[in-house]
């Protein structure tokens, strides 16, 4: 997310009608147009509320009419939650790349069919016998598909390894120093892709386009941090956490000296600036080679970069050895994943030593929305197709999301769904299914206060933080936001100056102007409502 605030805004705006400029400059933002200043008092208040709603949506209609974006498209659905009229519909019913809005989907789906309150729980089993402080066979971690297992997002002042060092510490209680097999990564509750289908190439190497597995750990990520050395022209000094051997690094870059930024007559430095920082930090594709370039000044800020990793089953099992082993825990075999093995693990034979179990999916949705999770939505979309078509898929998700969309009164033909967080540039949905949505989950009194809490508060938290602070809409709007090159999306929900609740959806596509502008519009929009009356 691109974060602005209202600082600018009238340079903005001075793109839009003069409609549009004359509503923002009234601060009140309620029924404002020229011709209300010239139309006589309405006969009945029912003519007042028709004649306020109609000047509303000549406000909008100007808005969308914006010249920066007459190269795109808007999608644009309002209704009331209360009467069930519509405010305001511009191509609401036309296809649209929703971006992370999909997410509102994937989000009604889990709670709807999985339950606000369903865990997951991630084993640590062994079927060997244990003897003279031996485990004589191999441990096996068995994934279902948590994404939370050493999250970042959960507390970033957690270390991702603290369930590991929980179970290292607990086989050491045992009395166990030696392991006689190997430590394998289940990942099987999953089908082995790791990608959805319409992902960008060129975002595989970073956090927000990790790759998938029913055996998930630290987001299936690693942080790289950059830091200048002590000494001008010498090799900068980075961190990677979880601190690793499974990624490899190489350090190409250098520190440099601070800029001059104004010299005195003598000759001496008068003051000096750390300048900018040219690092660059990315993962080779297909390998987990880290390759860090660039310089930054010995004074400069330091540099952190989320990258994602190949293999996330071998990445957790790798990261588990080691944790052994710094406990003193000897592994005499290898690090593995379950489809290295030639032979089926007998569960039925096999002891669990340790379990981890997740929060509830009511906190996993509220984390996946407020932070725009994309891990969080494919683990969840991925874990549905699981328990509801037995196999978890992405195949599998688009029918089981399919089914779920036609049951609250969308046509499954109109849609198309490849992945559960939006990434995917195959998505296509109408701001009118996700009104119907939005609306669905309204209805649904004993689900609609998590979903409404999981969603980003305008001007409070999560990706809306900084949006239309010190406005009517800080704290009012409860939306989920979306984007792509290209793409900018918002739903949600408002409460009118009357305190009517709304449901909206604002998508546009093919714009290329920058994302601000596109967020301006959005936020233009949105004040125009939580002022509005029909008084």
């Amino acid at each position: 997310m691109r974060r602005h605030s209202l600082t600018g805004y009238w340079s903005v705006f001075r793109n839009y009608s003069k409609r549009a400029i004359l509503l923002i400059a009234t601060l009140g933002f309620c029924c404002v147009s020229s011709r209300a200043q010239t139309v006589t008092m309405p006969s009945s208040p029912a003519l007042q509320q028709e004649n306020t709603l109609q000047d509303l949506q000549r406000d909008l209609n100007d808005i969308f009419n914006d010249p920066n974006f007459s190269n795109a498209f808007w999608g644009v659905c309002i209704q009331s939650l209360e009467t069930g009229q519509y405010y305001f519909r511009l191509n609401d019913a036309r296809s649209f790349l929703p971006a992370s809005n999909l997410k509102v989907f994937t989000a009604a789906e889990a709670l709807s069919l999985l339950g606000p309150d369903f865990r997951y729980n991630t084993e640590l089993l062994t079927t060997g016998k244990i003897s003279e402080k031996t485990i004589r066979g191999d441990l096996i971690i068995r994934g279902s598909g948590d994404p939370t297992l050493g999250a970042f997002n959960l507390d970033h002042d957690t270390i991702p390894t603290l369930v590991f060092d929980a179970w290292a510490d607990s086989l050491r209680r045992l009395g166990i120093t030696r392991v006689e097999g190997n430590i394998v990564g289940d990942d099987t509750y999953f089908t082995d892709q790791v990608y959805p289908m319409g992902w960008a190439v060129e975002d595989l190497p970073y956090y927000f386009a990790m790759q998938s597995s029913a055996l998930s750990f630290a987001e299936n990520q690693v942080s790289v941090t950059v830091l200048p050395s002590t000494t001008v022209g010498g090799k900068v000094r980075y961190e990677v956490v979880p601190a690793t051997r499974y990624v490899t690094v190489e350090n190409n870059a250098t520190t440099k000296v601070d800029s001059l930024v104004r010299r005195l007559p003598t000759g001496r430095d008068s003051v000096i600036a750390p300048g900018s920082s040219t690092i660059e930090v990315k993962r080779l594709v297909g390998s987990n080679t880290i390759v860090i370039t660039g310089q930054i000044p010995i004074t400069g800020a330091i540099v952190t970069e989320m990258l994602s990793i190949e293999n996330p089953t071998l990445y957790a099992a790798t990261v588990f050895r080691e944790v052994l082993e710094a406990r003193g825990i000897r592994i005499s075999g290898s690090s593995m994943t379950s489809q290295d093995l030639e032979r089926r693990i007998p569960y039925l034979k096999a002891k669990v030593l340790a379990q981890y179990t997740s929060p509830p999916v009511s906190d996993i949705v509220r984390l996946m929305n407020k932070q725009s999770d994309n891990l969080y939505a494919e683990q969840l979309f991925r874990t549905v197709a699981k328990e509801q078509r037995g196999e978890g898929s992405w195949t599998k998700g688009s029918e089981a999301m399919r089914a779920f969309l036609a049951n609250v009164g969308i046509l499954p033909e109109r849609i198309a769904i490849y992945d559960g967080s939006g990434l995917s540039r195959m998505d296509l949905i109408a701001p009118t299914h996700m009104v119907t949505v939005l609306r669905n989950m309204y209805q649904q009194k004993k689900l609609y206060d998590v979903f409404y809490r999981s969603l980003p508060v305008m001007g409070v938290d999560g990706t809306l933080a900084h949006r239309l602070t010190d406005t009517r809409a800080q704290g009012n709007v409860r939306a989920k936001t979306g984007f792509l090159t290209g793409v900018r999306s918002i739903s949600g929900y408002l409460t009118t100056r009357d305190n009517e609740l709304l449901a909206f959806s604002i998508i546009g596509n093919n714009f290329t102007t920058p994302t601000s502008l596109a967020n301006n519009l959005q936020d233009l929009v949105l004040l125009r409502l939580v002022n509005f009356s029909r008084k």
